[in-house]
């Protein structure tokens, strides 16, 4: 799988799933995103208190489940009996895809429909990931990316060749991801007129791929696509826009 073989569509990746019709991280928006054919679909990465990989934004499950339950802190078999309380689309699905999935069973969608996984990594999950990868022999195929410098920088130590993506950085990081190799990343600009363009021309020059804040209406999308950005992050807009 070529993730970045030429296209004339933009390459959307749906933020935590495709979130309109179903709860965020949910097999349900996972599901939903492959049948509307995005390039990738996004999610976050932690390991439960038995060492399992599930996909799950937040340190508890509070505001999507309604109880007190931290992920790190919880055994997988009491997580896997929580359903979503909260998002959209909860009278639409099956119980059993209202539920925490685990990395697993998002990397068989992703699979399924022929989309890019595209991970955050969230507490000390980066060599259990990077392993389980390997194992499935889906390196090439992924997206690895984290806020925390040391995440990446670690990934990059494990594999030489997964693809990593750094969130929110500086141009002295993107320098160093240059050096590390096979890299992209995210500059924290909410408004993309307000990208500097010499930047975002220099990244490119130092051979590291970058998108920008989430695009969520056409014009936002429109400029990103004139802004030769490489992939962009949605939470709603569709691959047919």
């Amino acid at each position: 799988m070529n993730m970045f073989e030429e296209t004339k569509n933009p390459r959307l990746f749906s933020h935590r799933g495709f979130t309109p019709v179903a709860p965020e991280n949910s097999l349900a928006s996972f599901t939903a995103a492959g049948r509307l054919g995005y390039w990738g679909i996004e999610t976050d990465i932690r390991k439960t208190k038995d060492g399992v990989l599930v996909c799950c934004h937040d340190a508890s499950l509070a505001r999507m489940f309604g109880v007190p339950l931290k992920v790190e802190e919880t055994d997988w078999a009491e997580l896997r009996r929580q359903t979503f309380q909260k998002g959209n689309g909860l009278d639409k699905w099956p119980l059993e895809l209202l539920r925490i999935p685990t990395f697993d069973e998002y990397l068989d969608i992703c699979q399924r429909f022929h989309c890019v996984p595209f991970l955050e990594t969230k507490g000390e999950v980066v060599a259990d990931v990077i392993k389980r990868l390997e194992e499935r022999k889906m390196i090439g195929e992924t997206v690895f990316s984290s806020i925390i410098i040391d995440h990446i920088r670690e990934a990059r130590r494990l594999n030489k060749e997964i693809f990593i993506h750094h969130i929110f950085s500086t141009p002295e990081l993107m320098e160093e991801l240059a050096e590390l190799g096979n890299s992209s990343l995210s500059y924290n600009y909410p408004n993309p007129w307000d990208a500097p363009v010499e930047l975002l021309e220099e990244t490119h020059r130092r051979g590291v791929r970058y998108c920008l804040r989430a695009g969520d209406k056409l014009p936002n999308i429109k400029k990103m696509v004139e802004l030769k950005v490489d992939y962009i992050p949605t939470n709603c807009i569709a691959p047919w826009y």
